[in-house]
């Protein structure tokens, strides 16, 4: 009788998954019982999800003050309550974050299960560490990537959100790196991954791994044929054919370490800071389980310029460590510094797929910035050595 958990049999379940999550994405139409369209915000709506609590509030007046759409239909709204709800404290601004209209996004979405993860994370995690994440005041989602979060607007709290483009000081990088320790540690090895945190999946068994994976090798091999790829060190383009190759080893290598809650796409624009110089993290949609070190080298290796990693990155990595142990947490020092830097190649992979796809949307600056970067890392940290341990005898 064969193993009910073995690779092969969850591999072929991921893959009739993933056909499903294809098939659904693309339906014109679904029988969807809850809101997931921008269309489906209302004055009725709101007044039940924000003023239930508060009998009276009535919504007067909504207005769109913003919008821009992107992976996701994004919206902020202008809300004008009657007196009983403007007593309340009720807000008076809204972001709202829904389903795009566009298959081919809703498909991303769906394959990946993002928007499935970020109403989760919302639902159980952002109340057990809430000044790490803005709040939601509701948070669905339902099949075919289609869903609805209605959130707070940072800036309504003086809470000021960071963008790829902006310059990161070395103090908002250190409020960041004690801001990730504080979700890594909570979460550290958890016995929570066996029961409700279950869906927080290792990065080969999250949803649509398969089909993300083969978008990672198109791009390298696009990379390579590009002009920033073509003017890479001959160190580093050699280094980044054997990880093409070799990549499922380093992977199953990173699955053998402590694992934790990631934020998963911990870059720069994904951070938000408080009047006090605290910081936070919004947009969860990538989250999943891992060593804590990769969400470090993924944001600092992204973030800074590579003259302020020279002088500052072993020093931000110790910080880390330091942040851990006060929590409970102890790792050899020696070995996390390895660790963080053969993470560098998953912080290089995101640098390629973001500049093969046109950018997503982030500013040349940002995408620019974290190859230098990242490039300086890789070599000054001899990665390319470290991979070939990795693919040699599968450790480091």
């Amino acid at each position: 009788m064969s193993n009910i958990d073995s690779p092969a049999l969850h591999q072929q379940a991921l893959a009739a998954l993933e056909a499903a999550d294809m098939a659904l994405a693309h339906a014109s139409q679904l029988d969807i019982d809850g809101p997931w369209d921008p269309s489906h915000i209302t004055a009725e709506l709101l007044e039940r999800e924000l003023g239930g609590a508060v009998p009276d509030a009535k919504l007067e007046k909504l207005d769109v003050v913003d919008a821009h759409d992107g992976m996701t239909s994004r919206k902020r709204w202008r809300l004008a309550w009657n007196p009983a709800g403007q007593q309340a404290g009720l807000p008076d601004e809204l972001f709202v974050k829904a389903t795009p209209e566009g298959p081919y996004l809703r498909e991303t979405l769906a394959l990946l299960h993002m928007a499935e993860n970020e109403v989760r994370f919302y639902n159980q995690i952002q109340p057990e560490l809430p000044e790490l994440a803005p709040k939601a005041w509701l948070a669905r989602s339902y099949p075919g990537g289609r869903f609805m979060l209605l959130m707070e607007v940072l800036e309504a709290r003086n809470l000021r959100p960071y963008w790829q483009a902006d310059d990161c000081s070395l103090d908002h990088a250190k409020a960041v790196i004690k801001a990730l320790a504080s979700l890594h540690a909570q979460y550290w090895q958890s016995p929570r991954f066996d029961t409700d945190l279950a869906w927080v999946r290792p990065r080969t068994r999250r949803f649509g791994f398969q089909w993300h994976q083969q978008s990672f090798h198109i791009a390298r091999a696009q990379y390579l044929q590009s002009e920033a790829g073509l003017d890479l060190p001959e160190a580093i383009s050699d280094m980044l054919r054997r990880w093409d190759d070799n990549d499922q080893q380093v992977y199953a290598y990173w699955e053998t370490l402590p694992a934790t809650v990631l934020h998963g796409d911990s870059h720069l624009g994904n951070t938000f800071s408080y009047p006090d110089g605290r910081a936070g993290y919004f947009d969860w949609q990538v989250m999943y389980r891992g060593h804590g070190l990769r969400d470090v080298a993924y944001f600092f290796l992204g973030a800074v310029e590579e003259e302020m990693r020279r002088d500052h990155e072993r020093a931000i990595v110790d910080l880390y460590l330091d942040e851990l142990a006060a929590r409970g947490v102890e790792l050899d020092r020696d070995r996390a510094w390895l660790d963080y830097c053969l993470f560098a190649l998953d912080r290089f992979d995101a640098h390629i797929k973001t500049y093969t796809r046109g950018g997503y949307g982030h500013a040349p600056k940002g995408v620019m910035r974290g190859r230098r970067t990242t490039i300086g890392s890789l070599l000054a940290n001899d990665v390319p050595s470290l991979l070939d341990r990795v693919i040699r005898d599968g450790r480091l």
